[in-house]
């Protein structure tokens, strides 16, 4: 019994040391002074961690399928910039892991002293938001993009996202706590005019970089777990062409508003403020995200998008 229990423990730390390490991108020093080992003794764990196949480590030739599929999401969309990870039919979780530790990587390149960062809600963004390493910036704040309070049991992480940003950037946060989508236009302009609501919005158009995912809008988005609206209202949004969101805004296949009578009651940035933007980074992947994705590259709403392979090249090929 005392053999299993030190190999069960062995095994967590093993797969916490290559968590840290690889995924959220810690250093080997601070996984030491984590799990309280010495610095070569983190070294051994991520070696033996290979070892045992807790790590599979892939190898992409960055001058091969990535960057063609790169260069070609570039030429044909007029992007500023593109990156694709890899897609071997890969279940959605790793998909989106990838996606976020590409994001981040991304970012870093970016983000400096001063930048005002936006960022939207959702299971992606929070996975970028973990896997975020901490790094001290000067002067840099992130500000949530579109309100994200559910009227239903459904979590959208909103507010915990833009708290850990700001906790792992050394940024001043700004959150929006309202719901994505009001009933009236009017109760929109009343809470809109609250001045510390209407600075933090004034901030979000400002933001010289903006974050955010593409959703699928159908029975099962996001949108409609938080109860915003009802199976009549999704299929009256269906039938008028509606295929994705960014930041609560409903798009149609073409690339414009699904209906001006609901955008004008969501919270948040507009998608003009989104097109204007110097770095504006859309993060979404997997098929059942592709028609969506095209929509939004219809209506010209980002100038950089970070995707998968299966994605990339149906958006290139069709």
């Amino acid at each position: 019994m005392q053999n299993k229990n030190k190999e069960d423990n062995l095994s967590r730390m093993l797969y916490e040391a290559a968590l840290l390490y690889y995924e959220h991108q810690f250093s080997q020093q601070q996984i030491a002074e984590r799990l309280g080992v010495s610095r070569p003794g983190v070294s051994r764990l991520l070696q033996k961690a290979r070892e045992q196949g807790i790590v599979k480590i892939e190898i992409i030739d960055p001058h091969m399928q990535g960057a063609i599929l790169e260069n070609g999401l570039k030429e044909k969309f007029g992007l500023k910039s593109a990156v694709v990870i890899p897609n071997n039919d890969d279940d959605d979780k790793t998909i989106k892991s990838r996606l976020a530790i590409a994001a981040v990587k991304f970012l870093n390149h970016i983000i400096q002293d001063g930048t005002v960062l936006g960022v939207s809600w959702g299971t992606s963004l929070q996975a970028v938001s973990l896997a975020l390493p901490k790094k001290k910036f000067r002067e840099m704040t992130v500000v949530q993009l579109n309100g994200g309070i559910s009227r239903a049991e459904y979590d959208t992480h909103a507010s915990e996202i833009v708290r850990r940003f700001g906790e792992r950037l050394s940024a001043i946060p700004f959150m929006l706590p309202l719901p994505a989508v009001v009933d009236r236009a009017e109760l929109k302009q009343t809470i809109t005019s609250d001045k510390n609501i209407a600075r933090t919005l004034t901030l979000a158009e400002k933001a010289t970089v903006a974050l955010f995912t593409i959703g699928s809008f159908d029975h099962h988005s996001a949108l409609v777990k938080a109860d915003y609206f009802d199976s009549t209202e999704v299929d009256r949004l269906l039938q008028k062409g509606a295929v994705g969101d960014i930041c609560s805004r409903i798009i149609s296949r073409d690339g414009s508003i699904s209906s001006t009578e609901l955008n004008e009651r969501t919270l948040g940035i507009s998608l003009k403020a989104l097109q204007e933007k110097p770095w504006s980074v859309a993060i979404a992947g997997g098929r059942e995200k592709l028609e969506a994705i095209r929509a939004a590259l219809a209506g010209n709403y980002f100038n950089t998008l970070i995707t998968d392979e299966l994605v990339a090249k149906e958006l290139i090929e069709n």
